[in-house]
């Protein structure tokens, strides 16, 4: 008997430099989710009051990378931009009217757009994408599925997630709004409130404003006529914003662990125990980001991602 040798088959055609584009892709958001991650832990060891605004600061700038890498450089940008403007002007409103945050000032000097810190408005963008990308893990991709005009559940999506991801930053804000204000002073409540000096208006009022910018993004992908220039696609993205949130409800600890004895009063005249305040947050972090971090990473560990056989489509038609 004489062996047939069974031709090799041919390799897959590539145009030239895309795995160099593709591989860039996916290894810049991993060298800085690392990069992130360790200015986290230097940040939680020499300087535990800074370490949420290293979170947010390393760990946005990530996932803006992810962002042009999913969605294109111009719904990215769009996006940053309809988080800046609208937080700018809301942020506005309310230190003026008490609409619809509350009564509260930004002390100090620093750049600002009438009474409100640029910092901070560069800062909604970046978490905020952060947590995008945590919602559509939730969801099984659903951000990729907006456009799909054959996909039944379009409808529901185009409002739901925007929904769901205003009340993932308004469960961030409710484990960390507290340190950032009473303790940190980096914004004040001029009446105090009673979860820990910030007033329950503030987080109604924070689900609005979050909802208001994540809306026109969603609307903005769902109307695309042609495909997502997705470069990384699949679960590596949505897993590094669900890293991101879990890192940023870990950041909680350092407070906790590092809580001083004594207390800090509000301008309501309230006087708050330091270590009672981190201990709360921590343990909302605890069952609040972190579990859904984690029911998010589970889904993504399973490949929940809903069976599609066009992660992008093409609608025109």
């Amino acid at each position: 008997m004489t062996s047939i040798d069974t031709p090799p088959r041919p390799a897959p055609h590539r145009s030239p430099g895309a795995p160099a584009t593709r591989t860039g892709w996916r290894l810049a958001p991993r060298i800085g989710l690392a990069l992130a991650a360790a200015a986290m832990v230097t940040a939680g060891i020499l300087a535990p009051a800074a370490i949420l605004l290293v979170a947010i600061g390393c760990l946005g700038a990530v996932t803006a990378i992810v962002a042009v890498g999913r969605y294109g450089w111009r719904p990215a940008v769009l996006f940053y931009l309809t988080s800046f403007v609208i937080s700018t002007v809301f942020e506005n409103l309310s230190i003026t009217t008490g609409f619809p945050l509350g009564h509260y000032h930004y002390p100090g000097n620093g750049l600002r757009i009438w009474h409100f810190p640029i910092l901070v408005g560069l800062i909604y963008g970046l978490l905020g994408m952060i947590v995008w990308l945590t919602t559509s893990t939730l969801l099984d991709g659903a951000d990729l599925r907006l456009a799909d005009r054959h996909d039944h559940a379009r409808p529901i999506n185009v409002i739901a997630v925007p929904a769901l991801a205003a009340a993932l930053m308004t469960m961030y804000d409710l484990g960390s709004d507290s340190a950032i204000s009473t303790i940190n002073g980096t914004w004040v409540w001029e009446n105090g409130g009673g979860v820990f000096g910030v007033p329950w208006t503030n987080y109604l009022g924070w689900w609005l404003v979050c909802y208001l910018i994540f809306q026109p993004f969603a609307l903005l992908l769902a109307r695309r006529t042609r495909p997502l220039p997705v470069r990384v696609g699949g679960r590596e993205p949505l897993a590094i914003g669900v890293i991101g949130y879990f890192l940023l409800g870990a950041a909680s600890l350092a407070g906790f662990v590092t809580a001083a004895p004594g207390t800090t009063t509000d301008l309501g005249g309230q006087a708050w125990s330091l270590h009672a305040l981190h201990e709360t947050l921590f343990t909302i972090n605890l069952f609040g980001t972190i579990v859904i971090a984690a029911l998010a990473g589970i889904k993504l560990a399973r490949n929940d991602l809903a069976a599609q056989p066009r992660d992008i489509v093409d609608n025109h038609e």
